[in-house]
């Protein structure tokens, strides 16, 4: 089995994160999360999964001044890559660095809801011949979850999709994938001007509810001379990111309910 480099994206977007601010952290990456930060809940579901042999960890340089990323870079042998000034702009960065340890696995560090079972189901799902995959989730999956979830939506005529900011880079053909992700990074929260990237027809059809999701990637993969495919996720998780406080606090939730559950599974399993 073919395994994954994991690029975990640490960086920032310039200036301090309101998350970050709020919390009183350097990095948002380092906000805690029930009393682990984000970064660290990220690089446990990272190495706990067989489908990943490297990890790189791209941030800031003084990232690696912090006791608890550093000393562990050290320790587990991780590699550091300093992250340039936009996340889409670190890809590039990772992909032009790592293009000979390919395939690439790109998750956020604002993402402590990853676990190794999504990790899995989309790797194990990454296996044909395209080259590039990008993980999302059914809307309505999410909102029937976690209705205080506010996600961004991509309205297809399928239905509505999140994003889950997980992705694979397979071939070295996902270059110009990654450089196309630079040229529309700015418009990340408005899908109609994501959409119009791919030409007026596909923008026409989006508005009126009639184009597919298949179709947009065949477009994209069409314009770009590769071959794109979207992993759908069964887990609503898989699309709930840090963006803002409100996310912060229902992550929180989560998390404390998933550990509630397994300290009354434990104590039960020891009364048996």
């Amino acid at each position: 089995m073919v395994k994954f480099c994991a690029v975990i994206m640490a960086g920032s977007r310039g200036e301090l994160d309101p998350v970050a601010r709020a919390r009183g952290t350097s990095h948002k990456c380092l906000v805690p999360v029930v009393g682990t930060s984000m970064l660290s809940r990220v690089i446990e579901t990272v190495t706990s999964s067989e489908q990943i042999n490297r990890v790189v960890i791209c941030g800031e340089v003084s990232l690696q001044d912090f006791p608890s990323v550093g000393t562990r870079i050290k320790r587990c042998g991780f590699e550091f890559l300093e992250a340039a000034e936009s996340p889409a702009s670190s890809a590039r960065r990772a992909f032009d660095k790592f293009k000979d340890e390919l395939p690439l696995l790109i998750v956020t560090a604002d993402h402590p809801l990853l676990d190794h079972e999504m990790i899995d189901y989309f790797c194990t799902n990454a296996r044909d011949r395209s080259d590039v995959f990008v993980g999302v989730a059914r809307a309505d999956l999410v909102s029937r979850s976690y209705p205080r979830s506010n996600r961004t939506r991509l309205r297809f005529s399928e239905g509505d999709y999140c994003g889950c900011n997980i992705f694979a880079l397979k071939t070295r053909n996902a270059c110009s994938a990654v450089t196309f992700w630079q040229r529309l990074e700015a418009d990340r929260k408005s899908p109609w001007r994501l959409i119009s990237m791919l030409g007026i027809g596909s923008l026409l059809r989006y508005v009126c509810g009639r184009l597919a999701l298949t179709d947009a990637l065949a477009t994209f993969s069409k314009k770009l001379g590769l071959e794109a495919r979207a992993i759908e996720m069964p887990f609503a998780e898989a699309a709930i990111d840090v963006d803002d406080l409100a996310d912060l606090e229902l992550v929180e939730s989560i998390i404390s309910a998933r550990e509630l559950d397994r300290t009354i599974c434990e104590s039960e399993k020891g009364r048996g």
